[in-house]
This record gives structure tokens, sequence and C-alpha cells, in this order.
């Protein structure tokens, strides 16, 4: 029998469908690649309109990369709970994870609060352009906070973590 020393026997829930869990890991690896190639748009075109002098440029900078990162934490959490290949998933691995995805929820929430609050500044201050590429960048924030949470209720729901 082959254990780990960093995941003892009886940490590990068997897997139903071993070949399940090895098509969603590799559904995960190529989403994670799209988001990131397409989230190189806003990371780019933000940084060449700061470059350029345009502050409305700043959120799309700034909660691109933010949201590339996001996207890399997710994609490799989510596979490291997942490795041990057929022997099961370790609930350890699975309660580190979940922990790793609370933090990146509430770096998130930050990102957002503070992209709302510089939006507000720029629009008091004339400029309604930085509230649209806020906005616009806020939505892909939202949506991998949302992802995070419901990655982290579908493991806490289940028998993952609970005994």
């Amino acid at each position: 029998m082959d254990t780990s020393p960093v995941d003892p026997p009886d940490d590990r829930i068997p897997l139903p469908d071993p070949a399940a869990a090895r098509r969603g890991a590799r559904r995960t690896v190529v989403a994670g690649i799209v988001l990131v190639i397409l989230l190189t748009g806003f990371t780019a075109g933000g940084t060449a309109m700061l470059a350029a002098g345009e502050l409305p440029g700043l959120p799309f900078a700034v909660g691109g990369a933010l949201a590339q990162v996001a996207v890399i934490v997710i994609v490799l959490a989510t596979l490291w709970a997942r490795a041990g290949g057929d022997r099961g998933i370790s609930r350890s691995r699975v309660a580190a994870t979940l922990r790793i995805l609370a933090g990146l929820r509430g770096l998130l929430l930050v990102a957002l609060i503070a992209l709302a609050v510089h939006a507000l500044v720029r629009l008091v201050q004339g400029d309604p352009w930085t509230l649209l590429t806020g906005a616009v960048i806020a939505l892909f924030l939202w949506l991998l906070y949302r992802g995070a949470g419901r990655i982290r209720h579908g493991w806490t729901s289940g028998d993952a973590v609970a005994r």
C-alpha cells in the first residue's frame, strides 16, 4: 500500500469514479489557461492606458492582474486537493484548500471594495470613465469571488472534510 508521509492512510476519501476526477482535472486546467489568456487583454490594455497617462486604465491593470492570479490560485488549489491519483482525496489537503480559497475570497472582496471606492472618488472628481472600467473588471472579480465560494460550499457540504 502506497502511503505518503504527508497524508495518513485514514485521511483519504475513496473516489467513486477516478476517471471522472481525472477528466475534471484536465477541464480545470484548460479552463484556467483560457481564462488567463482572455484576462491578459484587460491587464495589458490597462497597463497601456496607464503608460499613456490615462488613469481610467488603473482598474483594468490592477483588476486584470488580480483576476489572473486568482484564476491560477483556484486552479492550483483544486488540483492540489485532488492530488493522489486513484487513491482518493485527502481530507487534510481539502481543508488546506478551503483555507486558501477563503483567503482568496477575502482578497477579492477587498479588491472589489477598493475598486468601488476608487471609481466613486474618480466620479466625484469628474471622470466617469473610471466608473465604467471599474465596473467591467469588477464583474470578473465578482464571478471569481462567487466561484471560489461555490467550490468551498461544494466541498464542505459533502464528505470531503467532515467525518
